[in-house]
């Protein structure tokens, strides 16, 4: 059963949040939440839900080597939580400690702006990616990253998957489902979903 830890802060995007938990959780994997930065015992979502995380911090995870453990790393976008992301040290680590286990990074919206921040401070191989639109320059700007405008962007030779924004995050989350859990899983999950042809 593949295992995916998912960030969470103020001010992240309620919808590339919870799909990919709801989603992934559909398809048997093992999800874990873990807060970063928060002021309450809750993340105050950027259009005003609340969610509890399953760990308050990185710190309180029982699996310290979160890297050795989980199969990949997920960051939902939403500018506010995506720019704690970028400026925190232990998920810049974090993400450089995926990547150099050779295990997925999975990034959505303005979240890939950490991705872009932990290459920058720690180094490793830039990859083709994507983002929401108004942090394409931000991501732009420090050079040797591939940018699409595809709605999903797999980087299967680097372990990054890219989405766009709150509108993609079907796709998203059902593209890590492939990758983890094969093709039939995907079908599976989108059939019990009553999933439409065209997302």
């Amino acid at each position: 059963m593949p295992k995916a830890l998912i960030l969470v802060a103020d001010g992240s995007e309620e919808i590339e949040f919870v799909t990919p938990y709801d989603v992934l959780t559909r398809a048997g994997f093992d999800v874990v939440s873990v807060g970063v930065g928060l002021k309450e015992n809750y993340a105050h979502m950027s259009r005003n839900i609340r969610i509890v995380p399953d760990y308050p911090t990185l710190l309180s995870l029982p699996h310290q080597t979160a890297h050795a453990y989980y199969d990949i790393l997920i960051l939902p976008g939403g500018a506010p939580g995506a720019k704690t992301f970028s400026t925190t040290n232990a998920v810049l680590e974090l993400v450089d400690n995926f990547r150099k286990e050779g295990k997925w990074v999975a990034a959505i919206c303005a979240g890939t702006t950490a991705l872009v921040a932990s290459q920058k401070k720690l180094g490793g191989e830039k990859a083709r990616v994507t983002s929401h639109p108004s942090v394409r320059e931000q991501v732009e700007k420090e050079g040797g990253w591939e940018y699409s405008e595809e709605r999903v962007v797999v980087d299967e030779a680097k372990k990054v998957v890219t989405s766009r924004g709150p509108g993609t995050a079907l796709g998203f989350a059902l593209g890590i489902v492939e990758l983890l859990g094969g093709k039939e899983g995907r079908v599976e999950v989108g059939n019990a979903m009553v999933l439409a042809e065209t997302l």
